[in-house]
């Protein structure tokens, strides 16, 4: 273990004075004035010491013994297991007609921290979508935002009929795992995020919810340790190549990936390396255009493994969408990298991308809907109605269905107020 020194060592050069001073003159008890002094002093040290890492909020990792911080993370990451361990069932609801075909398949992409506004194909100087941008078979959604700047808030309200007016208890919600359940669709969950964390513990139990989950990143004790390691996203090739060779005629595939999350340096391999910076700053900035670059490769190859299997079995229906959690401020606004609201709302928090592909066989049984996608690609939208869009584009309806909910149908209320969850109007900024 390395010894970093600081400044605040040199506290230590009284104590090493004074036990100087009282090894050579050892103080009696009539001595009673220098021994109040030193106590005066000491405890005015200890007083500065402790206040010093009381204001910086290190006072309890400063000042509790180690054995008991290692015995409180111990019982503590218990407890997050147990929680992300726990077992729920699908709820079962009635599909009032199912418009959807033998043979369907549809993917759900997440990505992380991923902003737009480092993306090229939305506008970024930078070359960082070289791959997706030579696609001519997706449709690129301009003015999309997520309704939260955090993984957890934005990846519940995005798959369940939860929103930012109607705020369901994750309990009491209806999810898209219980309604292509219902539907008669095997339900999987692809993830390359940490399964265990109290950023990812509900969302593990909502992937556990599914016939099969996969996490591919297990060498981390937790989501917030696993931000300091690596684990790439193309670890979700494999797996999601095995669950479309299944032979299951209707599938609803999740896949959840690492994407952009910081730390940025550890989300993609040496040979993405390509872009510098001068400064710490520019490195950051260098970092995540790294990160994007490599985004690119992978959301463009899971698109193309989608592609081959669904050209493999000509007469299978297949679609997919990806987006991103929510965005990332990386020194675009206030001169700060990260996705927190601090206290002024920075619209690169949640401005993401939102791509959606279709197969030759979708667009020829859905002229209609696929030209309804064509048309709204300009309209502004809140992911958390994701809910009802998706159901909407895999001909899926039910009590909760909502129509004017959906991006890609005919009656999309594109009037909506884009309140997001700090209160304020996105597009009053």
């Amino acid at each position: 273990m390395d010894l970093k020194f600081s400044f605040w060592l040199l506290i230590l050069i009284p104590y090493l004075i004074l036990f100087i001073l009282t090894y050579k003159n050892p103080p009696t008890v009539s001595n009673s004035k220098k021994k109040s002094y030193a106590i005066i002093f000491l405890a005015l040290v200890a007083i500065i010491f402790i206040s010093e890492n009381v204001i910086n909020g290190r006072f309890a990792r400063k000042g509790v013994p180690q054995i008991a911080n290692v015995t409180y993370s111990f019982f503590e990451r218990m407890i997050l297991y147990k929680e992300a361990m726990q077992e729920r069932l699908p709820k079962k609801i009635e599909i009032n007609s199912n418009g959807t075909s033998n043979q369907q398949t549809f993917v759900l992409i997440i990505g992380e921290s991923c902003s737009r506004r480092h993306m090229s194909i939305y506008g970024s100087k930078r070359i960082t979508n070289p791959k997706l941008s030579k696609r001519k078979d997706i449709f690129k959604y301009t003015d999309v935002v997520s309704p939260y700047s955090t993984t957890l808030n934005s990846v519940l309200t995005i798959i369940s009929n939860a929103d930012l007016e109607n705020r369901i208890d994750f309990d009491k919600s209806i999810d898209l795992i219980d309604v292509f359940h219902s539907a008669g669709f095997k339900t999987y969950w692809i993830s390359n995020q940490s399964p265990i964390g109290i950023w990812d513990n509900l969302i593990t139990i909502l992937a556990k919810k599914s016939d099969y989950s996969k996490f591919v990143n297990i060498s981390s004790n937790s989501s917030f340790e696993a931000t300091y390691n690596s684990s790439y996203d193309s670890k979700l090739f494999n797996p999601f190549k095995t669950v479309l060779n299944e032979n299951v005629d209707k599938k609803f595939i999740i896949i959840h990936l690492m994407g952009n999350h910081s730390s940025y340096s550890k989300r993609y391999p040496s040979d993405f390396n390509v872009f510098e910076g001068k400064n710490s700053k520019e490195e950051t900035i260098a970092e995540y255009d790294n990160s994007m670059l490599y985004n690119d490769f992978i959301v463009d190859s899971l698109f193309n493994i989608l592609k081959s299997n669904t050209t493999l079995h000509n007469n299978t229906i297949s679609s997919a969408i990806y987006l991103s959690d929510h965005g990332e401020n990386v020194y675009d606004i206030n001169d700060r990298a990260g996705h927190d609201y601090a206290n002024e709302m920075p619209q690169v928090n949640v401005e993401i991308p939102f791509l959606v592909w279709l197969s030759p066989s979708y667009m020829h049984n859905n002229a209609t809907k696929t030209e309804t996608i064509k048309i709204n690609i300009n309209q502004p939208y809140v992911t958390d109605d994701l809910f009802h869009a998706i159901m909407d584009l895999n001909g899926i309806q039910c009590a909760y269905f909502k129509e004017e909910k959906s991006i890609f149908n005919e009656k999309f209320n594109n009037s909506r107020l884009r309140i997001l969850e700090d209160g304020m109007d996105y597009d009053a900024k």
